[in-house]
Parts: structure tokens; sequence; C-alpha cells
């Protein structure tokens, strides 16, 4: 009965979460990328409330390149999910925004920004908010970049905020620690 609860629990998660926009195009080139953030070369972890966790492993490829390695882990520390992408910036407004290529050739949109020294967010940009308002007969470069450009601080074009901690800093432990305290 415990098992039923917990997968008709989870499914409702994943309905009631929104999910990321993949896209055909890229927002700009590896070549006209900015440079990246040598800060975020590292290991990373992000801890969820249902006991599970996202690793991120981070390196330099080329100048404005990441290498990203992801493994996503459930409840009981089972390995869910691994994935490899590369990840590359342009400026937009305020923000450098992600283009994070999968293996499959598609891209997802984020945002990220530093919350403390060793600690970072992540807001992929949301599915639903651009079927709703990207109204196009044929997505291209220009016109995806033009769209996001124009609604790049309206926080309803981003879904939650994702939290990652540099894996063994002090902010690590912390989270660590309270989340075996709070059972997880």
């Amino acid at each position: 009965m415990k098992t039923l609860l917990y997968t008709t629990l989870f499914a409702i998660g994943l309905v009631l979460m929104a999910c990321p926009y993949e896209g055909e195009v890229e927002i700009n080139t590896y070549e006209e990328s900015v440079k990246i953030d040598k800060k975020l070369i590292d290991e990373w972890v992000s801890f969820n409330e249902e006991g599970g966790r996202e690793e991120l492993s981070i390196s330099k490829l080329a100048r404005s390149v990441f290498q990203v390695y992801h493994k996503q882990y459930g409840k009981g520390n089972k390995l869910e999910s691994r994935e490899s992408y590369r990840a590359y910036a342009s400026e937009v407004g305020n923000y450098d925004i992600f283009n994070i290529e999968s293996k499959d050739g598609k891209y997802l949109f984020s945002k990220y920004g530093w919350t403390g020294k060793n600690e970072f967010y992540i807001q992929f940009i949301d599915a639903d908010y651009m079927e709703k308002k990207f109204k196009v007969d044929t997505v291209t470069t220009e016109n995806l970049r033009a769209f996001i450009t124009e609604n790049v601080n309206k926080e309803a074009m981003y879904g939650d905020k994702l939290e990652f901690y540099r894996k063994g800093s002090p902010e690590y432990d912390k989270v660590r620690m309270f989340m075996r305290k709070s059972g997880f």
C-alpha cells in the first residue's frame, strides 16, 4: 500500500512540475558565446525534498564551452539517470542564458545566478510559457533569441530555481546534515 501511495504522489508531482522548453535551434553558436565562468568548474549537488539529489560535474571543454555530466539519484541513493551535455552562454540583458545541448542535438535554455560563494541556482525556460507566448510559424535562432531577449526579465518565463552546492563545501555539509536530520 505504501508503494502505491508513494508512486501516486510521485506521479502527481511530475504532472505539477513545470517542464523545461526544449528547442531545435540554439540562441547563439559556440563562437559567439561569452567566456565561461570558471567558478562553475567543479562538482555540484542539489538535494530535493523527496530524498533524492542531482549531481553535476562541470569541466571546461573550450574557452566558452562547458562539458556537464549530470546524474540524478532517487530516494535511497538509486541512480535514475545519467546524461552529458555541452553548455555555452549568451549574454541576454542582465543574464547569461545557457544553451544546453544534449547528445540528440536538442537544446534546453536556462539562466543561473550566484547565491553564495559555494552556491548557485539554475532556472530553465518553461515549456508552457513558451507554448503560450512564443507564436511563430518556424523557430529560428533569430526569432528565438529576440523572444528570449524581450522576456528575459519576466520570472514567469522560468521554472523553479534549482539550488546547487559545491561538493565538500561548508554549505554542502550544512544542507546534507539538515537533510539527514529531516529523515532524507
